[in-house]
């Protein structure tokens, strides 16, 4: 990645200060980041809740699969005799 893009990205995060997601520190031509203070904890929270949520209907989604599975085998072997 060009150097000149990451800087751009880094200063549209940077941006929002409020959100204090990254935190820069710039000593002579150098710029160092950081993952501030916020972290992200309640972005995690956020989408763990819905991890959950997914992970349950696909959970529903798997029996409603195997029990037309099962279906689609009787139906074979009735078809069969």
């Amino acid at each position: 990645m060009q150097p000149y893009v990451l800087e751009e990205q880094l200063f549209a995060v940077e941006r929002d200060t409020q959100a204090g997601l990254v935190t820069t520190k710039k000593i002579g031509r150098v710029r160092t980041c950081q993952l501030g203070p916020r972290r992200l904890e309640e972005e995690t929270v956020w989408l763990e809740r819905y991890r959950q949520r997914w992970d349950e209907r696909f959970d529903e989604l798997d029996k409603v699969v195997e029990e037309l599975t099962r279906k689609e085998k009787s139906d074979e072997r009735k078809k069969r005799k």
